[in-house]
């Protein structure tokens, strides 16, 4: 008699994205059949999208890398040879050894890219454990720039994740960012709130969805929000339209008012193409309709020189307007009180002073050098006393990483292990990126990854990692990331680990008790993540009976007193700060300031301005690009014009043109909208379209990808931490005769 099988449902949270719904998942057996919205989950309450709901069809995709590869022949052949993890990991742990005795352990890098489960980013642990200063992040280009703006400023952050109150908050900007593809469920907030009376204020050079929607809709010039910021503080601080207890209890307002003064209207409608008439009634609703809230977004964070100050002047603009720790406007929610949690939890301090140091990009970014203690004293004289809280944006500085593996300075890095990352594709610049990581000076290319991909088939040991579906999940508010103070959810994954698949913290165990770290990780994540919280008396397992996050007293220790904080806010002077005595310390402008990056020097030969991504439901970064339901929508790469544009170029819609920057071209086919301003150009980012038998570029990044185009020039980074320029750099257009890529 055939045995029937079991049907089953499991709760789960969703990684396909920064958003973390609850979702449900049915199985036959240990077979995924569907996975539906957990109508039950308090944050989510049943919303799922289409990376949600086709999450389980890329974990089964055919194309998913089952067991560890070795490379076989030259790097990028092609060829590779199955091995066990034993294997793999002795040979990775040796040649770690080899390489660390002659070169030291800040020759060993590694390299996170997209969220991809609770224990993302847990390599961090293992590097400082072992000595070397250079994990590298994405945070130079995700949110940090917006946090240490606000840091600078009030002493934490990022606050623009806060909620809008519906029938409390009475005004919403966004600024630089579509919620309704990158942060569905603050998008459903915010139309409630419209809906309860909030007006609606969108900034940005697309009529997007948002703008549809607006009250008030600004298109500015790609890159200029910096110098809109500025223009509204203009009319705010003369037309006195400021609150005036935070001016007065603050630090350099008096300078801030200089300042604003060098940015009248005339000059800042001339910068961003703005009416001075519309810049001046925008600032006026936006400083007397409160509480407000300013919701910005990546594309504030990706626009390189600019980064820092697009989150200082947003900064400045919520606590003009008296916004913060307002109920309906801006919350600090601050790290969780008792349970270990950001650079604690992955050991900051057991890396050496004199290792941190050497960290690739501390000479020339303050924030990631010399500067960063001073950030961190007085954040955790605020906080509880708790050190660390912004590590997660102070890793190395990845142009410089490509720079150390092409010529050896500062040092040679000669060992890279990517996880989940596609650099070749995703980084700035990626033509220099490939030739990086095919350097011979690069002795090691290890990626830990779903798939092979454009920069997975240049390593030499490819090991399979397991999808989130096979991952229990953990949360402070974003993974070990704690920013929205005393909040935690647990749950156990849905499937257990197929074939060989390992987790992030498996491979980082497993290879750091090969590497005199045994007794720094406990077997499981699970028990790892239950010693972050038992501080807290918290049960991981208990929590996860629990259906969505717990929060406030529900995860502070019953019995612990903490004394309330000498100062109100987590900067030097404990008070908001205006003009930043740690940015003038570092020999930076303490002042909010407009200019453009460096590589507009090339503008006259460049007449156009490129902007880059814009965020799709279908697809998370790179997430899922290559799979049927995603390529039906959308089957070839795109870049958008206006139809002026195009007509003084001879270009028609559907056509495939070539885009050039000073950085490189690629090509991509047209779509003409009245979404854009005339002189801007929009590009998909991060594309692949498969063609295996181009040998030397079978993913047609070097064909194709617009991040061919941007760059990562020391003039076009952010001073403070080093953010690279993706959106606003110069371009021109040029029609082609053959059709496609080919």
């Amino acid at each position: 008699m055939e045995q029937s099988t079991k049907i089953t449902t499991r709760p789960a949270i969703c990684c396909a994205c920064s958003q973390q719904c609850g979702l449900l998942v049915h199985l036959n057996g240990e077979v995924i059949t569907r996975i539906t919205g957990d109508k039950s989950h308090p944050s989510s309450g049943g919303f799922i999208c289409p990376k949600g709901a086709h999450a389980h069809e890329l974990h089964y995709a055919a194309d998913r890398v089952h067991v560890p590869l070795k490379r076989k022949g030259r790097r990028g052949g092609g060829e590779w040879e199955e091995i066990s993890w034993e294997q793999a990991l002795d040979e990775i742990a040796d040649k770690i050894t080899q390489l660390v005795e002659s070169d030291g352990a800040e020759t060993i890098a590694h390299s996170i890219g997209t969220l991809h489960g609770a224990d993302w980013g847990i390599g961090e642990r293992f590097m400082n454990l072992f000595g070397s200063p250079n994990t590298v992040g994405q945070d130079k280009i995700c949110y940090g720039p917006t946090a240490i703006g606000e840091t600078l400023t009030y002493g934490f952050g990022p606050s623009s994740f806060t909620y809008p109150v519906p029938g409390k908050t009475r005004c919403i900007v966004i600024w630089g960012m579509r919620p309704s593809a990158s942060s569905p469920l603050l998008w459903r907030q915010m139309l409630r709130a419209r809906a309860a009376g909030a007006k609606l204020i969108v900034i940005d050079p697309e009529f997007t969805k948002e703008a549809r929607k607006a009250d008030h809709w600004l298109q500015l010039n790609v890159g200029t929000d910096v110098a809109l910021a500025l223009g509204f503080m203009h009319t705010i601080i003369n037309e006195t339209l400021y609150d005036v207890a935070v001016a007065r209890e603050s630090v350099g307002f008096d300078a801030l008012a200089e300042r604003v003064q060098s940015y009248p209207l005339e000059r800042v409608s001339e910068i961003c193409g703005l009416p001075g008439s519309k810049i001046a009634d925008l600032a006026r609703l936006i400083a007397t309709t409160g509480p407000t809230i300013f919701s910005a977004g990546n594309g504030l964070c990706q626009s390189g020189n600019m980064a820092v100050q697009n989150g200082r002047t947003i900064a400045c603009l919520v606590a003009l307007t008296g916004n913060l720790n307002r109920e309906g406007g801006h919350t600090l929610g601050g790290p969780p009180r008792d349970m270990i949690n950001n650079g604690t939890a992955m050991a900051v301090d057991a890396l050496s002073p004199a290792q941190r140091a050497k960290r690739l990009g501390a000479a020339d970014y303050p924030f990631i050098g010399a500067g960063y203690d001073a950030v961190d004293a007085a954040m955790s004289r605020r906080w509880y006393g708790q050190k660390h809280l912004l590590s997660w944006i102070a890793t190395a500085h990845e142009p410089t990483m490509w720079q150390a593996i092409e010529t050896g300075e500062p040092y040679p890095i000669k060992a890279l292990i990517l996880q989940y990352h596609n650099p070749v594709g995703a980084s700035a610049n990626v033509n220099r990126v490939a030739d990086a990581l095919k350097n011979e000076r690069l002795e090691l290319l290890v990626a830990h990854d779903l798939f092979i991909n454009a920069s997975s088939r240049l390593a030499d040991y490819v090991l399979p990692a397991a999808h989130w579906l096979e991952r229990p999940f953990f949360s402070y508010g974003y993974g070990y990331m704690a920013f929205v103070g005393d909040y935690l959810e647990t749950q156990h994954a849905p499937l257990q680990p197929e074939f060989e698949h390992r987790s992030d913290y498996d491979l980082w165990r497993d290879l750091g008790q090969r590497l005199g770290q045994s007794d720094q990780w406990p077997e499981t994540a699970t028990q790892f993540w239950q010693s972050l919280i038992e501080p807290a008396d918290l049960d991981f397992s208990e929590l996860t009976k629990h259906t969505g996050p717990v929060f406030g007293t529900e995860v502070q220790h019953p019995e612990r007193k903490v004394e309330a904080s000498q100062v109100a806010y987590g900067t030097p002077s404990g008070q908001i700060e205006f003009s930043s005595s740690l940015l003038d310390d570092w020999g930076l402008d303490p002042l909010p300031y407009f200019a453009q990056p460096a590589i507009f020097e090339h503008a006259a030969d460049f007449p156009l301005v490129l902007t880059t991504g814009g965020r799709m439901l279908h697809g998370f970064h790179q997430n899922a690009q290559q799979m049927p339901w995603f390529r039906q929508k959308y089957p070839d790469p795109e870049v958008r014009l206006h139809p002026e544009t195009a007509a003084t170029y001879g270009i028609d819609d559907g056509a495939w043109i070539q885009i050039e920057t000073p950085v490189g071209s690629v090509r991509q086919l047209v779509r003409l909208t009245t979404a854009l301003a005339p002189g801007t150009v929009q590009a998909d980012r991060w594309w692949y379209p498969e063609h295996e038998h181009e040998l030397e570029d079978p993913y047609r990044v070097a064909a194709t990808n617009i991040n061919c185009c941007t760059t990562d020039a020391p003039g076009d980074c952010d001073p403070v931490i080093g953010g690279w320029l993706l959106r606003g750099v110069p371009c021109r257009v040029t029609p082609i005769v053959s059709e496609g890529i080919d």
